[in-house]
């Protein structure tokens, strides 16, 4: 299978590159440029370098390349929800998307949605549940998803939008939580965090990268699903996990709580049952074994610097 994916390089694109290129298809990813570009190569991974905003770079190699598949999930500027930036993404995306499916025989295409689309802060999310656009962001995901289907419709092209949950794992960016919670916790410092108690749906993004490689090769019915742990974990929890982790305490995250910062806001979590139905996969690896491996890994790179 001919599958060719945008944002290569980011957080997400990374671990979705590697999962379905292990699969044995052939892989064009797109990056910004060289320079981020991940060492890699396996002749079945090419390269198309150049900024969405201008896809004059693409048209030729994606003419050539003609994929069967196409994996979305470049938008540029995270953690920049504004207006501007969300225009940006949606008008890229729009383009990139046309330009797709008028000039390639492209048959599905895999995207990149967000839990924000439901705008819910209690309880599960299911598929079904209607959206509550109350950002910039997620009105441009929202938006994405209903042109998308009004435009692969007429072309016969099966649309599969993921709503990812709380991303965490290797290369996430410094300002994530986790590698906040790294950083300020080796100094001994007390974590900046203004809702301790508030509970989220943590998924690892390794088990995203399986259900997105899982798709490539299943003929599943276009719609939107949701990929998170199902569960939900709080802040707090978090905090308290790197600290053992790294302290073998406690003491600093019990310094998180306050009188004014305990009330829990925040608790809502995925609805798996139609992903775990159709995809046949469960995103439930442990998040105190992910949060280890990455402390260590991260504690390797400090002593070899």
């Amino acid at each position: 299978m001919k599958v060719f994916i945008t944002g290569a390089t980011g957080f997400v694109g990374r671990h979705v590159m590697t999962a379905v290129h292990a699969l044995g298809h052939d892989v064009v990813a797109s990056a910004f440029n060289k320079k981020h570009k991940d060492e890699d190569n396996d002749s079945n991974i090419h390269w198309l370098y150049g900024d969405l905003k201008n896809i004059d770079f693409l048209k030729t190699g994606l003419k050539s390349f003609n994929p069967d598949v196409v994996i979305h999930l470049a938008w540029q500027g995270i953690p920049d929800y504004s207006e501007t930036i969300s225009r940006i993404n949606l008008n890229n995306s729009i383009d990139l998307i046309d330009f797709i499916l008028s000039n390639t025989n492209c048959r599905k295409i895999l995207v990149s949605g967000s839990c924000w689309e439901y705008g819910k802060k209690q309880g599960a999310c299911k598929e079904s549940d209607p959206v509550n656009i109350d950002s910039y962001f997620s009105w441009a995901k929202y938006s994405l998803n209903q042109y998308l289907y009004v435009k692969c419709a007429k072309k016969n092209v099966t649309v599969n939008w993921f709503r990812i949950f709380y991303l965490y794992g290797p290369g996430q960016r410094e300002g994530a939580l986790i590698p906040m919670l790294n950083n300020s916790i080796r100094q001994k410092e007390i974590p900046q965090i203004n809702a301790p108690m508030n509970k989220n749906d943590f998924v690892f993004v390794g088990d995203v990268a399986r259900a997105f490689a899982k798709a490539v090769d299943l003929d599943i019915p276009s719609g939107v699903y949701n990929l998170g742990s199902g569960t939900t974990t709080s802040v707090y929890d978090i905090c308290r996990i790197v600290e053992k982790q790294l302290l073998s305490s406690t003491s600093i995250s019990n310094r998180v709580l306050n009188n004014e910062n305990q009330i829990e806001s925040e608790k809502f979590w995925a609805d798996m049952e139609k992903t775990n139905e159709n995809l046949d996969l469960m995103l439930d690896t442990s998040i105190e074994k992910v949060i280890t491996e990455m402390l260590y890994q991260n504690n390797i790179q400090c002593l070899n610097t």
